[in-house]
């Protein structure tokens, strides 16, 4: 079974809304409610008519410690993904939410006795903003969380690494990767969850449902099958922001013999803590291309690498999601901290 490849949704490219009127949605709870309780991700999802068919929108608010707030909602029409974004700040008192959008006037919402959250969204770039009611999510979507296990097979001990991806359409997809005897064994698991409270439920295609929960230090403890033979068994995953398989690319210009040397790389890390590198550079109408393979690991927000027969050298995986790692871009060339990121999609 082949690796899965992360995809993105094509987004709508998002405008800044024309100024709207202050919308408020009346409090619908007189109990007191901290501030703190409010922070983190809050979820929703709405079905409306468009085009002769129903586009059914899936949507998750996040609040930051900092007092901003993002909002993404994905959504499918006529076969094609899009998704929108929103950016802003946020303030709360007692019950009451209010949003500012980059550009646009607040919005109010109220939180009610059961935690949920309704407030004005605007679910995609020609959207109107309305009212909708979220719920509180202790989970991160289109993230992967990371475990691993290991077992004695046919005389020696496999390694599992996987990775466990919800999605905000409440799929979620299982990828495991393990060695036996030399040879790479690769075993992808999809369906559907469901989340409540701390209990997150996953039910596989074809399978039964199978409970688990989310710890308080944001960790998921849930049944997980690592290979095709393997037996179900309850296993703990950590949320890491750091993409597997997936190619992070950059790009520098030097001046070399008295002309500018734009050389382009990618690097890729894998679930069995090593990394593989490739660059292009074209000198003096002379196309070249160099590698690097090595291992890493990644302990916080610090990303270190170690190039076969070389020195570890630290960088850094950054908030926004990209990684600050030493590259050494030719074989002549030196090495130094270069910024790569996962390429945005292509707009339809």
């Amino acid at each position: 079974t082949a690796a899965p490849v992360t995809t993105t949704a094509a987004p709508v490219t998002t405008t800044t809304a024309a100024p709207v009127t202050t919308t408020t949605v009346p409090v619908t709870t007189t109990t007191a409610i901290p501030d703190a309780e409010v922070l983190g991700n809050y979820v929703g999802t709405h079905t409306v008519s468009a085009m002769g068919s129903e586009v059914v929108y899936h949507y998750v608010l996040r609040f930051a410690d900092d007092g901003s707030y993002s909002f993404h909602s994905i959504f499918v029409m006529s076969e094609v993904d899009y998704w929108f974004d929103e950016v802003g700040t946020f303030t709360v008192d007692g019950n009451t939410v209010t949003i500012t959008p980059e550009g646009s006037d607040p919005v109010v919402g109220s939180v009610a006795v059961d935690g949920s959250l309704t407030i004005g969204i605007k679910a995609s770039a020609m959207g109107s903003r309305t009212a909708r009611t979220l719920v509180p999510s202790g989970v991160e979507y289109d993230q992967n969380y990371v475990g691993g296990h290991e077992v004695s097979a046919m005389g020696s001990l496999v390694n599992y690494h996987y990775t466990l991806t919800l999605g905000l359409d409440g799929t979620y997809a299982v990828y495991s990767t393990f060695i036996m005897s030399e040879v790479t064994y690769e075993f992808e698991e999809v369906g559907t969850f469901t989340v409540v409270g701390d209990v997150i439920t996953i039910t596989p295609d074809g399978g039964e449902a199978v409970a688990g929960t989310i710890n308080a230090d944001g960790t998921l403890a849930v049944s997980i099958k690592a290979s095709a033979m393997g037996a179900r068994a309850l296993r703990t995953l950590a949320l890491s922001a750091l993409s597997y398989n997936v190619a992070y690319a950059g790009t520098h210009t030097v001046s070399a013999m008295g002309s500018d040397v734009v050389y382009t790389y990618t690097m890729t890390f894998d679930l069995f803590g090593n990394y593989t590198f490739h660059s292009e550079f074209t000198m003096s109408e002379v196309p070249y291309t160099f590698d690097e393979t090595g291992s890493y690991t990644l302990e916080g927000a610090v990303l270190t690498t170690t190039p076969l027969d070389g020195e570890a050298v630290a960088g850094t995986l950054n908030a926004d999601g990209s990684v600050t790692v030493s590259v050494k871009a030719s074989t002549m060339g030196a090495r130094a901290l270069r910024t790569l990121a996962i390429p945005a999609p292509v707009e339809n």
